[in-house]
């Protein structure tokens, strides 16, 4: 949605519309009846309330990061494209994940668990009015970017000569970037889709699931889930500016294979299994080490924004975008976890290769066959 109405509208309104929705949709989850303190029927209109919430918060977040990276590739000069559009993961992929962490860990260090439950997890979304309505008043002031301008102008000189040649009708028939990319732009649309589907299984699967598997085997203590948890994003918060620089010096698509070999391919079956046999005292360093170990992986994949910019042209890049990204990282990383706890039924998660590192693996060669596609492309 908010990729057609980049491309359509301009790439400033869709900024604005997404960073609103974003903020509606997170304050009032937490206004949301909960069972603990308003009994079993408002505790059933608040689950399905949030599930409600939840997907209109999931599309404004895919709209936000596509959009921004388009918006950003539009205005940057080339030469430091990657490092513009590394900010990206500093202020938003990363970096918004690391402070919601340490608001989360601050807030079950302070509360026991029967607070929690009753108004405590409130705080996380309540709070965010501040950040967010700073950021709503900052956009305000944004600009259009010079390569949508350029769009508008051939568009109105494309129109004028077709109504002096053919008159209203022949005016009216141009596509919408929706329909112009599958009709015109299927190759890159199927490329950045699978191109991506390893990022997505590397930021929502390994992480998810070595907290997962060390809690099931040895214990961990809430606070120290949720610490590795931002210390997994923390990490490349902190990468992310050098990756960017690294990107400007030898290539987008260097950088986004080398995330996917290091981070899908390499990494996941040592990593897993050591989770799954480390001893219990060891427990704890384990999570930390290894997530931080992660968090050099996922660092990599800042390259992944300015990949995908580059394998659309100006008219449908937004809506280009917007598909390839939330296809990959949405389908492939959202059904990550679905995957691979049904997986766990049948393949112990002591295996050498457990369901997790085994989803990630997998996705990550789709994924390198998929660029291995792109370099083909920008050769034609």
């Amino acid at each position: 949605f908010f990729g057609i109405l980049a491309d359509k509208a301009g790439r400033k309104v869709a900024m604005q519309l997404t960073i609103v929705l974003m903020l509606c949709t997170t304050v009032l989850q937490g206004c949301l009846p909960s069972f603990y303190c308003c009994g079993e029927g408002w505790g059933w209109f608040g689950v399905a309330a949030m599930l409600v919430f939840r997907a209109l918060q999931g599309l404004s977040a895919g709209g936000e990061l596509s959009t921004a990276a388009v918006y950003i590739s539009e205005i940057s000069p080339k030469e430091t494209l990657g490092l513009n559009l590394s900010w990206i993961s500093v202020s938003g992929a990363f970096g918004a994940w690391t402070v919601a962490a340490l608001v989360v860990t601050f807030i079950e260090t302070l509360l026991s668990g029967e607070d929690m439950l009753l108004w405590g997890w409130r705080l996380p979304y309540l709070t965010s009015i501040i950040p967010g309505a700073l950021l709503i008043v900052g956009r305000r002031y944004l600009e259009e970017t010079p390569d949508f301008e350029d769009l508008l102008k051939q568009e109105a000189e494309k129109k004028a000569a077709q109504q002096l040649e053919g008159g209203e009708e022949a005016a009216a028939g141009s596509d919408g970037p929706l329909r112009e990319l599958f009709r015109h732009h299927k190759l890159p649309t199927l490329i950045g889709s699978l191109g991506t589907a390893g990022i997505g299984a590397l930021w929502y699967v390994p992480p998810v699931y070595g907290v997962q598997f060390i809690q099931q085997y040895n214990g961990l203590p809430a606070n120290a889930v949720t610490f590795s948890e931002m210390l997994s994003y923390f990490v490349p918060t902190v990468l992310a500016l050098f990756v960017g620089m690294l990107v400007d010096t030898v290539g987008a698509r260097k950088v986004h294979t080398l995330a996917l070999v290091a981070g899908c391919v390499v990494a996941p079956v040592p990593l897993f299994y050591w989770w799954t046999h480390v001893s219990k005292p060891l427990a704890i360093p384990a999570v930390f080490v290894g997530q931080a170990i992660l968090g050099l992986m996922i660092a990599l994949t800042t390259s992944v924004y300015l990949w995908v910019v580059e394998l659309f042209p100006v008219r449908v890049r937004a809506t280009g975008v917007s598909v390839a990204y939330n296809v990959g990282i949405g389908i492939f990383g959202g059904l990550g976890p679905m995957v691979s706890d049904a997986l766990n039924r049948v393949i112990s998660p002591r295996c050498v290769v457990s369901a997790p590192a085994g989803f990630t693996v997998l996705t990550g060669l789709i994924s390198l066959a998929a660029v291995a596609g792109s370099q083909v492309l920008a050769r034609r």
